[in-house]
């Protein structure tokens, strides 16, 4: 179609030159009708009248007619390009035709339009169109701007109209090149149909194939295509899968370790994994909870350096009250009772003198104890298990009511100073609360048990019993005792554990560790109900 257009621009180019010479014109038409055979219907040239004034011989009988009423004339001397007509009836042979008109300019001017035609009943113009017929049933056609068929492979379809407006077909014409499935008329057979505007002409190219052999082709790899979209959905999750699991292990790890430390374990480094910034957020905690442990490491050991501090200024009161005070009081108690001899005969100076040497043995007592109290030299001496049975026997002293044991378990042996003073102030405090807050108390039982892997320090009352606030609450609900309890022996690594229910008394649990032998499993426990017997008592 684009060499017929230039074979028609040539000609005109050429008839510019006889615009005021119709002889030559038709000269020219008819020494180029050979050339311009392909053009079935003819080539005629229209003056701007639209009135024939030269043809090819094969277009005689339109000579000196008029064609100023069709379309396409006025076209192109509106707008002076090329026009590829819609579908007419041809005059006066009244065959379907369509025409390619071109302008006629001669210096610019518009002096024409020349016209070839193509009588579409009559094959071999678009002979070329039947190389895109296939052999499984495809078909294609050319049509108009309005939609009757220009073109068709069966010529009876032959300026028809596409579709005749009843299967949607028209519904593809425009300026995009679109496709759908219609339904033959008549039939159940299903075609795909697609239309494309051919570029530069309002003329359209169809091609109609059936659904059938493309759904065949389609269904002989449908479940294979199933297979290989399950596959990759399965892949697709997996990959899903092992993405969250690479983000939510090291975050249940964090958890995890979150939850050891809340229990009062120690915090164990995290390993660094996961998508960058999930390792960059876990070397931080990793860095934060270093640094963190550092300075409680500090504080652990500023804080045991305060308590040696407190301990040596004991031991040094103890020692001044000790050296000083008692031995004072003592000679004091002896010069008393020396005097108290010379004196035979009862009056009232003796009496004054009996009430000082009481007061004076009873100011004795009280230094001895303070002294005691302060840095128990028995201790020092004799070891854990003299100064527990010590602190049980100014317990029965002070409770008469009370019976009170203390008891060794196991081969009895030495610890560290720091540890054994540790234990001693622990069993001092938790004995002086019996004294204080659980007076009503029928029995009190110490227990030291020692084995290969540590010391256990049990204390036990059938007294009143409270309610244990947890190690958070101690220092705001006012026990500094026990808040003392427990943060001496966290400085040393013990573990102390206390359990109180109302109405079923009180235990003290503290487990301490050989600095020699490593920490082992722990110590059973036992509670002390009212009307136990206790065997042992010292």
């Amino acid at each position: 179609l684009a060499g017929d257009l230039r074979l028609l621009q040539a000609t005109a180019g050429e008839l510019s030159r006889y615009v005021e010479d119709p002889d030559q014109a038709r000269q020219l038409l008819f020494d180029r009708a050979n050339i311009l055979s392909v053009f079935n219907g003819g080539v005629g040239l229209l003056d701007t009248r639209g009135t024939a004034i030269a043809v090819t011989p094969s277009a005689r009988s339109t000579w000196s007619l008029n064609f100023s009423h069709r379309d396409y004339f006025r076209e192109v001397m509106a707008s002076g390009v090329p026009v590829f007509s819609a579908l007419f009836e041809d005059q006066p042979s009244g065959q379907p035709a369509v025409v390619v008109a071109v302008p006629v300019t001669s210096e610019g001017v518009l002096t024409g339009v020349l016209v070839g035609e193509f009588r579409l009943t009559s094959g071999g113009w678009a002979a070329s169109l039947d190389l895109l017929q296939g052999a499984e049933g495809r078909t294609a056609y050319l049509v108009d701007s309005s939609g009757a068929i220009i073109y068709h492979p069966d010529r009876a379809l032959v300026a028809g109209s596409l579709g005749d407006g009843r299967d949607g077909r028209w519904q593809l014409l425009g300026d995009v090149a679109r496709s759908g499935i219609y339904r033959r008329l008549g039939s159940r057979e299903e075609v795909v149909i697609s239309y494309a505007r051919i570029p530069g002409m309002a003329w359209g190219l169809v091609l109609e194939e059936p659904w059938q052999p493309i759904e065949s082709v389609i269904t002989r790899y449908r479940w294979l295509a199933g297979g290989l979209m399950a596959l990759g959905l399965g892949l697709a999750l997996l990959l899903l899968v092992l993405m969250v699991g690479r983000v939510t292990r090291p975050l249940k790890a964090l958890v995890a370790e979150a939850g050891r430390v809340a229990e009062g374990l120690p915090f164990q480094a995290l390993e660094v994994q996961g998508p960058p910034d999930l390792r960059t957020l876990l070397h931080m905690i990793n860095r934060m909870v270093a640094r963190l442990a550092e300075q409680q490491q500090a504080l652990r050991e500023y804080a045991l350096q305060v308590l040696r501090s407190q301990e040596e200024e004991r031991l040094r009161l103890s020692r001044d009250l000790h050296d000083e005070t008692v031995q004072e009081l003592v000679a004091l108690s002896q010069r008393l009772e020396l005097l108290g001899d010379v004196l035979d005969e009862p009056n009232e100076a003796r009496t004054r003198l009996l009430e000082l040497r009481s007061l004076a043995g009873q100011s004795l007592a009280g230094a001895r104890r303070l002294s005691n109290d302060l840095r128990p030299f028995i201790l020092e001496d004799l070891g854990l298990a003299a100064a527990l049975r010590a602190l049980t026997r100014d317990l029965v002293a002070q409770l008469p009511e009370a019976q009170a044991n203390c008891e060794v378990v196991g081969e009895e042996h030495r610890l560290p100073p720091e540890r054994e003073l540790t234990a001693f102030r622990i069993a001092q405090e938790a004995l002086a609360n019996v004294r204080k807050h659980a007076h009503d108390a029928t029995r009190v039982n110490v227990s030291l048990i020692y084995e290969d892997d540590g010391v256990h320090l049990l204390i036990e009352d059938d007294g009143p019993g409270f309610v244990a606030p947890g190690p958070g609450e101690l220092l705001r609900s006012g026990h500094l005792g026990l808040t003392g309890m427990r943060e001496r022996a966290a400085l040393i690594g013990g573990e102390l554990e206390i359990t109180s229910v109302p109405g079923e008394g009180t235990t003290v649990s503290l487990r301490l560790s050989s600095e020699e032998i490593k920490a082992g499993a722990g110590f059973g426990s036992r509670r002390i109900q009212k009307g136990t017997k206790i065997p042992w008592f010292e």
